[in-house]
């Protein structure tokens, strides 16, 4: 394994990004500095070894997504939770390789890292706004996996309505399948007031997407709520001058009259 992460970027030749599993595990030391990410990659690699051994027992395509479908779920005990479980828990990919339960998002970057590994076409897609894997087996079929479960559908486009179909689903690559897990990481600490942890999710985001007016946005909320309120209000002028037709735009403008109230009582 190497150490690269995003901003390790430097333009070199020789950079390649991981994939998006890697570089969610490796998220994980930005907010939390105790977490054992070499713990992470050894259970990941335990289930890799597995599905080599598996896939060498079986060729036929459909029956290797069955076998591998069925050690997920049945074999590994990798599952959704209904158990009283923080969502920011569940959001980590860290949590899920250890105690085999998840978010659909981590459940999602798990399997399909590891069908991958098996040799399928998998990807992480939303499907009417539901997280799900995609498994292409040919331009024509494939399978559609909910990933708390292991349920699946199989489909196939007819010739004669290949062009009439919109695509049914939006496949979520590389940087895009990152994005969606530290967006919902960054909403799962704001909604247990850990700031500085959900700080750390906008900056990665940040270095993923540049100067996004909506990061800007979030990363002034968060910065108020760490008591930095100069910084807050630039970050917060800068959302309202890149997106002034915004509907929270009032709600947003208050927010900086109460900072800028606020530092002229400091000073």
């Amino acid at each position: 394994m190497t150490d690269i992460w995003f901003e390790e970027q430097d333009g070199s030749a020789d950079y390649i990004p991981q994939e998006p599993l890697l570089r969610c595990i490796r998220a994980e030391l930005h907010w939390d500095a105790q977490a054992k990410l070499e713990d992470s990659f050894c259970q990941l690699a335990e289930l890799e070894h597995q599905v080599d051994q598996l896939c060498n027992q079986y060729s036929q395509i459909h029956q290797r997504l069955d076998k591998l479908l069925d050690a997920f779920y049945t074999q590994w005990l990798f599952s959704g939770s209904d158990q009283d479980v923080a969502e920011y828990l569940l959001n980590s990919v860290c949590y899920t390789l250890k105690m085999r339960s998840g978010s659909p998002t981590a459940l999602a970057l798990v399997l399909s890292h590891l069908l991958q590994r098996g040799g399928f076409d998998a990807q992480m897609a939303l499907s009417q706004g539901e997280v799900m894997v995609h498994v292409a087996i040919s331009n024509d079929e494939g399978y559609l996996i909910d990933p708390n479960s292991g349920q699946q559908s199989w489909y196939i486009t007819p010739e004669n309505e290949k062009e009439k179909q919109e695509e049914p689903l939006e496949l979520v690559l590389g940087d895009e399948a990152v994005k969606l897990y530290l967006a919902q990481q960054k909403w799962a600490f704001i909604a247990v007031d850990k700031f500085s942890h959900a700080l750390s999710c906008v900056e990665l985001l940040m270095d993923l997407i540049g100067d996004d007016p909506y990061e800007r946005r979030d990363r002034g909320y968060l910065l108020n709520q760490l008591n930095c309120p100069k910084m807050a209000k630039e970050d917060l002028q800068f959302f309202v001058d890149e997106c002034p037709d915004d509907p929270a735009i009032e709600i947003i403008e208050h927010q900086i009259a109460e900072l800028a109230d606020h530092n002229n009582i400091l000073h």
